[in-house]
């Protein structure tokens, strides 16, 4: 994907996640400080009018039916960290948009980047794979609303910083995902803190 001026907003999001992922790893930390730091690297590569945290979709009703809507029963759509398309943040909750009848989904239209964060050392025993499913399928879910409603879709990144004593396994990660198949799209990129990435 490019925007404005031919940027090249995969190459600028994988390196703020390359160097986030080696600079924080060893660093025991609040899964919220976690976050903040990769929003500042990202904010590094994009500026900090393109960066934003926890943005709310809609509510799960809101949604077209998907093999992916089931898991989100009773949750409002939130994502850890998203990059806009153009300078400027107008992100409002859902609700007080005024493209609210379409639940949120208009939204994708301004973003260039969807993102999960996930950290292994912040989950004690180490990370919880239906956790990280989950976040593939969400990310899954909105691009299929983009695909819906036309909308040009962002690029998506489940990012795995796999910090724990317990290690992550990703063979084991997409035999789980393969319970309910996934949009190609979403992107999982993974740090070993012992500097082993995948």
């Amino acid at each position: 994907m490019t925007t404005r001026g031919g940027e090249d907003v995969a190459a600028k999001f994988t390196a703020a996640w390359e160097v986030f992922s080696r600079t924080c790893g060893n660093a025991r930390a609040p899964e919220a400080t976690y976050q903040a730091w990769f929003a500042h690297y990202l904010i590094s590569q994009f500026g900090i009018d393109r960066v934003a945290r926890e943005p709310t979709f809609r509510h799960w009703k809101m949604f077209a039916p998907s093999p992916f809507l089931a898991r989100f029963k009773g949750q409002e759509i939130k994502l850890d960290v998203v990059v806009t398309r153009r300078p400027g943040i107008d992100m409002p909750h859902w609700v007080h948009r005024p493209d609210s009848k379409h639940g949120g989904s208009a939204l994708l239209a301004d973003l260039a980047v969807i993102s999960e964060l996930k950290v292994a050392s912040t989950q004690g025993e180490g990370l919880d794979y239906t956790e990280v499913c989950k976040d593939v399928w969400k990310l899954s879910m909105l691009l299929g609303e983009a695909d819906r409603h036309g909308i040009d879709a962002p690029l998506a990144y489940v990012c795995i910083l796999d910090n724990a004593k317990r290690r992550f396994r990703m063979e084991h990660l997409h035999r789980r995902l393969c319970q309910v198949p996934f949009d190609a799209r979403v992107q999982i990129l993974s740090h070993h803190a012992d500097g082993d990435r995948q």
